[in-house]
């Protein structure tokens, strides 16, 4: 099997990004519709707002990573995945990550469902945890490190494409 170029596993990750974008996109409205028009909260309309703009802020994140993560793929299709485009979406990428941690953090202080921190729960709906934010931060470290890695590596190719 094929890992990158045109019929390769990369392009069927790039058809599946190109899906989950559209859904990220509907479940966006669809949810901001409910949120804002919706009353079974029983909080203040500023802490609602605040809440929603911090939704709003995640969603766009998590958006802005799919679609370069959608840029990176095409690049592997292409077979040319060592380009500093790619370590510029790779640090973008790594900046919308932490963005979303900060999101998380905020919304334990302001969010009321928040009033005891668990870090895991077993009930009869499953298991549940409030440590999403760690996932995102140790994602944004790590890929902040893969895009200087790929920008050493950019170096390097341009280095040697010049030797002769």
């Amino acid at each position: 099997m094929k890992y990158y170029g045109k019929g390769s596993l990369t392009s069927l990750l790039r058809i599946m990004l190109n899906i989950l974008l559209i859904i990220g996109v509907g479940m966006f409205l669809y949810l901001s519709k409910n949120v804002l028009s919706s009353n079974d909260l029983n909080i203040s309309m500023i802490r609602k707002m605040s809440i929603y703009t911090l939704f709003l802020i995640g969603t766009f994140s998590l958006i802005l990573i799919i679609y370069h993560l959608r840029k990176i793929v095409d690049s592997l299709i292409h077979v040319n995945p060592f380009i500093i485009e790619n370590a510029i979406r790779l640090r973008n990428i790594a900046i919308a990550c932490f963005i979303i941690t900060f999101c998380y953090l905020i919304n334990f202080f302001i969010n009321p469902k928040y009033v005891a921190f668990n870090l895991i729960t077993i009930d009869m709906k499953g298991v549940h945890t409030d440590m999403e934010f760690f996932i995102f931060f140790f994602a944004g470290c790590f890929i902040l490190i893969l895009s200087k890695v790929f920008e050493q590596a950019v170096a390097v190719k341009e280095e040697n494409d010049f030797t002769i």
